[in-house]
């Protein structure tokens, strides 16, 4: 009996070292419950709901829908805070709308970073269909300085449209940190 758990155990740790050690994932957000409802920012003109639609990662997705104003868009509180030892920030987005969509994702490692010189900031296309988003994190820059960005300190992310003329929907899922 002892000889049988001895080579379960070696089995089990054997199984673990020869898995997905080189494809870790720390998971931000991916739309499971309405609780994750209690970390985001809510601002006018943009609506959040989960949906069974387009889920990547579970059941659910974020159907989050954009109006017309300044910069509608998603700003979640993040908990984890240190990116450091991750190389990729990734996020899956569908586009259900027949033609390409503009959207903007911000990323702070200051709390005070008000000016677009001090923050990272990039434009991305969305295709009708399924997108993937995939930020190497050595890439993240200041937009200005060219500063790289503390990421034991990313204090915020923002994914918005910059003054939509007219109502936008699509649906986000699976928010992550990837180690290659």
């Amino acid at each position: 009996m002892v000889k049988n758990n001895i080579i379960l155990l070696l089995c089990i740790f054997f199984i673990m070292a020869c898995g997905k050690i080189n494809n870790k994932e720390f998971v931000l957000f991916d739309f499971e419950s309405e609780s994750v409802f209690d970390e985001f920012n809510w601002k006018c003109r943009t609506l959040f709901s989960l949906s069974d639609l387009y889920a990547v990662q579970g059941n659910k997705s974020l159907k989050l829908e954009l109006f017309p104003s300044s910069y509608p868009g998603l700003s979640p509180a993040l908990k984890h805070h240190d990116w450091r030892g991750y190389d990729v920030f990734c996020f899956e987005v569908y586009n259900p709308l027949n033609e390409p969509v503009s959207l903007v994702l911000r990323i702070d490692d200051k709390k005070d970073a008000f000016d677009f010189n001090d923050r990272y900031n990039k434009r991305f296309v969305l295709v009708p269909g399924a997108n993937q988003v995939k930020i190497p994190l050595d890439s993240l820059k200041t937009s200005g300085t060219a500063r790289f960005l503390e990421l034991k300190n990313i204090y915020r992310f923002l994914i918005f449209m910059p003054h939509p003329d007219k109502k936008y929907v699509m649906y986000i899922d699976y928010f992550r940190l990837v180690q290659i």
